[in-house]
């Protein structure tokens, strides 16, 4: 668990094992990153939340979704430096978020995935290198928050959420219909980059954006309840402060996992109407 405090808010974040992982003795296969970063007067803030898919075809996910986190964020930095920064372009940035980051954020997964492997000593098979990035398979959502823009992205199922003061939520990106049960989509998937879904929108004054792997939305009946979840968390940051919170929601997101279905739960929230609350900075 931890807060980080940046110019543009309070970031509260939590990566908990899920139950059925503890009894099986099966590691995390979460990840998160979060980085800020300022030129000039630009500021931006990049998120990344991503979960690898654990089963017997990707015994390596745990380290691809590591690896997702790292490079998204590196690679949002950069997209911010180099389009928004040097060509002091918003529209620049926008467009090559939509049209180029998904293939680009592909492509370097996929390179550092063959740098891993390497240093582990697996053997990479010529005739089919995708059955050895598989291995490393993982969803990942992407946020670039700007003070007047947001920029996101996700491939695989997880949930972002925009929560705004009036209490209203909304999905900024649709939902995967087409797949059937436990399935999603992938970074490992050929031409992964079709299956990316990407937004930008402009930012509403005073809203909170949430990511957090699938895991936190099946522990709930439906979208109702997950979204009553989400909206009483900001309440409850706004009663009691944020760091109270922060003590709590660990014990919160495991009693949610061994309760439903024992996954690992991940969950960063973004909030800029808590920065009037004095906390100290801390994270484990």
């Amino acid at each position: 668990m931890s807060i980080q405090n940046t110019n543009l808010g309070w970031i509260l974040a939590s990566r908990r094992r899920g139950a059925s992982h503890c009894q099986n003795d099966i590691p995390c296969q979460d990840a998160y990153a979060v980085d800020t970063k300022t030129v000039a007067d630009k500021i931006c803030l990049a998120l990344a939340v991503a979960d690898g898919h654990g089963d017997e075809q990707h015994d390596l996910s745990e380290h691809g979704a590591k690896i997702a986190v790292r490079v998204a964020i590196k690679e949002l930095m950069a997209f911010f430096d180099n389009f928004y920064c040097q060509e002091n372009s918003l529209s620049l940035l926008n467009n090559n978020f939509r049209q180029h980051f998904p293939r680009h954020i592909g492509r370097i997964w996929r390179d550092t995935v063959l740098q891993d492997a390497a240093t582990r000593s697996l053997p990479i098979p010529n005739d089919d290198i995708y059955k050895l990035i598989r291995r490393y398979g993982t969803t990942l959502l992407v946020a670039l928050i700007l003070p007047e823009r947001l920029l996101l992205g996700q491939i695989g199922d997880g949930d972002i959420l925009r929560l705004y003061p009036n209490g209203g939520i909304d999905r900024p990106l649709i939902q995967d219909v087409e797949l059937i049960g436990n399935y999603t989509y992938s970074l490992s998937s050929p031409q992964a980059y079709k299956l990316w879904q990407t937004a930008t929108l402009g930012r509403m004054a005073g809203e909170a954006l949430l990511l957090a792997t699938d895991g936190l939305s099946n522990a709930f009946i439906d979208d109702t309840q997950f979204h009553t979840f989400a909206r009483t968390l900001l309440t409850r940051i706004s009663e009691f402060g944020i760091k109270s919170v922060d003590s709590a929601l660990g014990y919160w997101l495991d009693d949610y996992s061994e309760r439903s279905t024992g996954d690992d739960i991940t969950l960063l929230i973004f909030n800029e109407l808590c920065t009037n609350y004095p906390v100290t900075n801390y994270a484990n």
